[in-house]
């Protein structure tokens, strides 16, 4: 009864601190994520308050939780023209920065543990590292205090974060495969990224479809938006489990067609078919990933370990990371213009 207490304890403390950090970021602008993450350090590694092991068992499906809700939020807060204008902007950069970072923290590794590991060991730990889109939502909505209008920026990053968890996934069971069977083809494992992205898109775009004119025909029911929620994980395990592609990439689709159906078909000629309630939709949606940003990083705070190896190896990995981005910034400069604020 007593875990039951401080699991419920957990949740309203939580709850409550997102809410006021909500509030104190309006005045300081200091970031909500810094004290969700302090919190979550201090109940956990510090005062030992929480037990940090079962949490830890359970990191897999928080981050799928926490994955499917941002990438959902990110899709129904994008409108069509924008994304047309960014997406390929953001695949060039996802893929250069992708494989330049990832061969960056493979030659780190390998250098750091002598050859030890395995260069194709080391490029497996490599493709682990990428930005995480929870992270990055995150990381725009505390500097919404500045007074530029970077909501374009904002949208390349976010669908760069999408692709490049799409190609990490895609990459880490290649690079699995190639070192329990050195003799598998890479320019299958290529093929093989190229068709998760083409049915990413495609079944997430049905899904979108489909679901928009479901919910136009359910228009005035009760909880449609909890049942779409419901959708959202289902149309994930769908797609990693049975359709073989990027769940992530999926999502993303789903939620920028199931808001823009309408004006798609509209602009191909057809009747207004499709109506949904984007503003409740958006309402609805927009708290629950309050609470689950709250609790996602009070979460890492918790189950964050402190190890002085593990300390210095992940900092040399996070300046590998930051030369990759400068370096891969600079090229991508010469390759697309960008303005002051990019």
């Amino acid at each position: 009864m007593t875990i039951d207490i401080n699991i419920f304890l957990l949740f309203v403390f939580t709850v409550f601190l997102g809410y006021l950090g909500n509030l104190f970021y309006v005045k300081t602008k200091v970031p909500d994520v810094i004290w969700l993450l302090l919190f979550g350090f201090l109940i956990g590694p510090v005062f030992k308050l929480y037990d940090p092991e079962p949490f830890i068992r359970a990191s897999s499906f928080m981050s799928i939780i926490a994955l499917c809700i941002i990438l959902f939020d990110a899709g129904i807060n994008m409108d069509l023209d924008t994304f047309v204008k960014i997406f390929s902007r953001s695949l060039l950069l996802a893929f250069i920065y992708y494989f330049v970072n990832m061969i960056f923290v493979a030659v780190f590794l390998y250098s750091v543990f002598g050859g030890s590991l395995g260069f194709l060991n080391c490029l497996l730990l490599g493709a682990m590292l990428n930005t995480s889109p929870v992270t990055l939502s995150s990381l725009f909505h505390s500097l919404k205090f500045l007074n530029f209008d970077f909501k374009d920026v904002e949208n390349t990053l976010l669908l760069e974060s999408v692709i490049s968890t799409s190609l990490s996934f895609i990459c880490v069971i290649t690079l699995i495969r190639l070192i329990i069977s050195p003799g598998l083809s890479v320019v299958d494992s290529f093929r093989n990224i190229f068709l998760s992205f083409i049915f990413s898109m495609g079944f997430g775009s049905l899904s979108g479809c489909f679901w928009s004119f479901a919910l136009n025909k359910l228009r005035g029911q009760k909880f449609n938006y909890i049942l779409t929620i419901a959708m959202v994980f289902l149309i994930y395990i769908v797609s990693e489990g049975v359709v073989e592609s990027s769940g992530a990439l999926t999502l993303l689709f789903f939620g920028l067609l199931l808001v823009n159906s309408d004006s798609i078909f509209r602009k191909l000629g057809f009747e207004r078919i499709f109506e949904v309630e984007i503003s409740h939709l958006r309402e609805f949606h927009e708290e629950i990933t309050f609470l689950l940003k709250s609790f996602f990083f009070v979460y890492v705070g918790l189950i964050t370990s402190i190890s002085l190896n593990y300390m210095l190896t992940g900092l040399g990995a996070s300046l590998m990371v930051l030369c990759s981005r400068l370096l891969v910034v600079r090229l991508y400069n010469y390759i697309v213009k960008l303005n002051v604020i990019e």
